[in-house]
């Protein structure tokens, strides 16, 4: 009986380096909320974490204790392009969950991806530029797109159990969006998390712990005029779309080619 109260019931998707960690950091902190133990499991999206089996997944939330908000944090569940098969099993195995998006300005979020990429010593590309980065590997456009890969949630589960998490926002007055996640999720709003002003992992980091890692690979997060407006065609409505089905302004992320991001 107890397994099946401890099913999670809300998913954290995303997308990945808009603050997702820092967020449910910050939301294991409730007193009323679990996230799952360690960090991502992707159990939905990558094959050899589901063929684990759902005994193996429920073990990550061993330690409820009658929570009623049970978290699963994994920003590879909203890249739908790259996991074709995580929104068949998650609608098999948690139909009725609570779905969180948390999304930034779409260039900023590609360069910190690429930063990221970068600093990972297994990481195969050397001497790459955020350039050349957006052409070799798509995915990088396609995390991006996020009114497609909302949309594909959309199709099972109703707008009113859709929250957007917007980076900037967070940033700025955590508290208050923690707030409004906390109520969204069905817990007491007025709890203050104290750690909620923890500075979110900088780009800065990320090169120190390159240069840690004795990887020398050079990082360039100048974008060429060309590039930059071929990456926002690419976007193209989407953003768009987006931006007015959250209601809101159309120039909210300043998504312009002679914009610095």
């Amino acid at each position: 009986m107890q397994r099946d109260m401890s099913k999670p019931n809300c998913l954290l998707i995303g997308a990945q380096k808009s603050a997702t960690t820092s967020i449910s950091v910050m939301l294991s902190h409730h007193p009323d909320v679990l996230v799952v133990k360690g960090k991502e499991p992707h159990f939905f999206s990558e094959n050899r974490k589901y063929a684990r089996g759902w005994d193996w997944y429920m073990s990550l939330f061993s330690g409820y204790n009658g929570e009623r908000a049970i978290i699963d944090a994994s920003t590879s569940y909203s890249r739908t392009n790259a996991f074709p098969n995580t929104m068949s099993r998650i609608i098999k195995h948690l139909p009725d969950a609570k779905i969180l998006y948390s999304v930034r300005h779409p260039l900023d979020r590609m360069e910190s991806a690429y930063v990221e990429w970068m600093s990972t010593p297994s990481f195969l590309f050397e001497n790459t530029s955020i350039n050349d980065m957006v052409r070799k590997k798509p995915n990088i456009i396609e995390s991006s797109r996020y009114w497609k890969n909302i949309n594909a949630y959309r199709k099972y589960f109703p707008d009113k159990r859709i929250k957007i998490i917007w980076f900037d926002e967070y940033i700025t007055n955590p508290d208050v969006v923690l707030a409004g996640v906390f109520e969204f999720i069905g817990v007491d709003p007025s709890i203050s998390i104290p750690y909620s002003h923890l500075p979110i992992a900088s780009r800065k980091s990320q090169i120190k712990k390159m240069k840690v890692s004795g990887r020398t690979t050079s990082i360039d997060t100048t974008w060429n005029r060309s590039t930059r407006q071929w990456t926002i065609e690419q976007l193209g409505n989407d953003t768009r779309q987006f931006l007015e089905w959250c209601s809101k302004p159309v120039d909210y992320w300043r998504i312009n080619p002679n914009d610095k991001t």
